[in-house]
């Protein structure tokens, strides 16, 4: 959730936005799921904390992307940075299956320049960025959060998931996982699976 634009990532699923500073209870009425992005006003939203708690707490999906440094939902936590020297200090691997990274080749998270039609496979490992995923872990988790994906040989949580109320949170400490869905590699589906999640149960 960010300024008024639509998103394009996701083919042929136009992700509606919302400028952060218009929430409120009357737009989150009817809202199914929210998307904050990596740059958000973290200290915009510790104010609204108690509105976003108890609409997630009714029913209402949220996926938290970036470095939490004020924490603004319960569960989450401030956001580590990863000690790294190279590519394996930052390799991500799955820890427990999900819907929404199901069947991604986790080396193309790792791997990645940002540039559409770039090399896959060994060629991208030659060239492309190690870390685009991410290069940092959740500091602490709540007593019933679910690490999906870890960070480094060490599997620091970089994905989880937790449930508030009747509701649920996905919070990865990386760039937007909206990013990430580029149509010519494993994971051309992770933008229409997460908001397939975020809509919930039909």
């Amino acid at each position: 959730m960010g300024p008024a634009t639509v998103d394009r990532t996701v083919p042929d699923r136009p992700v509606p936005a919302f400028d952060l500073y218009e929430l409120s209870a009357a737009r989150l009425d009817g809202c199914r799921g929210l998307i904050f992005s990596l740059d958000c006003d973290q200290l915009f939203l510790r104010a609204q904390a108690d509105l976003l708690a108890d609409w997630v707490r009714g029913g209402g999906r949220v996926l938290v992307n970036g470095h939490v440094n004020r924490p603004f939902l319960p569960g989450l936590a401030p956001w580590r940075r990863l000690d790294h020297r190279g590519p394996r200090d930052l390799r991500i691997t799955p820890v427990t299956p999900h819907p929404v990274w199901a069947g991604v080749d986790f080396d193309e998270l790792l791997y990645r320049t940002g540039v559409p039609g770039t090399p896959t496979g060994e060629e991208l490992a030659r060239v492309g960025v190690a870390g685009f995923y991410g290069r940092g872990y959740h500091g602490a988790l709540p007593e019933d959060a679910t690490v999906i994906n870890g960070i480094g040989p060490y599997r620091l949580p970089i994905d989880i998931g937790y449930p508030l109320g009747a509701g649920a949170v996905l919070a990865h400490a990386g760039n937007d996982l909206l990013s990430f869905s580029d149509h010519d590699r494993t994971t051309r589906h992770l933008g229409a699976r997460l908001l397939d999640w975020l809509e919930g149960p039909r």
